[in-house]
């Protein structure tokens, strides 16, 4: 039987439509079942982005209130008095919602997942110097070692500050501009602290030139005699 013959044939013409329509059918299926799943995932990263970035916030709007400073160096100037003073520190948990959604971190894009985990690694290691503050033996280590550990911890909870602003930028320029915001934010970022850099090298070398021609100046010869 020859092919045109075979197309004449209304039983197979109706197979072939019937195959085409099944086909196709099975196409739609798979790129509306794929659209779904873009959705889905979309929309699992805006519940991830803006529980944390409410999580964060909170805590970062809490750590600014406590003027931590000031306060830390009222704490360690009582401390240094020697009368065996040292503040009560209670234990803190700010990471509860960062804990409940770790496994889906993996589904924010890498240069935002890198500033949220810097925060809440400083959020462990707080929480780890706060056990080693509760357990310390004061009359042991003597008030000025305990005034420098209560002042690294304080200093400790300001760059959390820091950190969590960072982090709150990057989530934000995802949540209201995808991709392209944060591959904006994260080379503005790096070329201010290049310039940082650039100014913090530039002040130390007309520094030590200045030092040595103080040093090998005649006056300076003079005076060392």
């Amino acid at each position: 039987m020859s092919f045109a013959t075979t197309l004449s044939d209304a039983r197979v013409v109706a197979a072939m439509i019937g195959g085409a329509v099944v086909a196709g059918g099975w196409v739609v299926t798979h790129l509306l079942s794929a659209a779904r799943d873009r959705a889905a995932r979309a929309e699992r990263v805006r519940d991830v982005q803006g529980a944390l970035y409410a999580e964060i916030r909170v805590h970062v709007a809490t750590l600014k209130g406590q003027s931590l400073p000031v306060y830390g160096a009222e704490m360690e100037a009582m401390i240094l008095k020697g009368d065996g003073f040292f503040p009560v520190i209670p234990t803190e948990q700010n990471d509860r919602l960062f804990g409940a959604i770790v496994e889906n971190i993996h589904v924010l894009p890498f240069r935002v997942v890198d500033p949220v985990v810097q925060y809440y690694n400083q959020l462990a290691t707080i929480g780890a110097m706060i056990a080693d503050l509760r357990a310390l033996d004061l009359a042991r280590v003597g008030p000025q070692r305990a005034a420098r550990m209560y002042r690294h911890y304080i200093e400790m909870k300001i760059e959390a500050i820091d950190l969590g602003e960072e982090a709150m930028a990057f989530l934000l320029a995802h949540l209201t501009g995808g991709n392209a915001a944060v591959a904006e934010l994260s080379d503005s970022r790096q070329k201010t602290r290049l310039a940082e850099t650039k100014a913090g090298v530039t002040v130390w070398i007309q520094t030590e030139r200045s030092r040595l021609s103080a040093a090998n100046s005649p006056a300076s010869g003079r005076s060392g005699q």
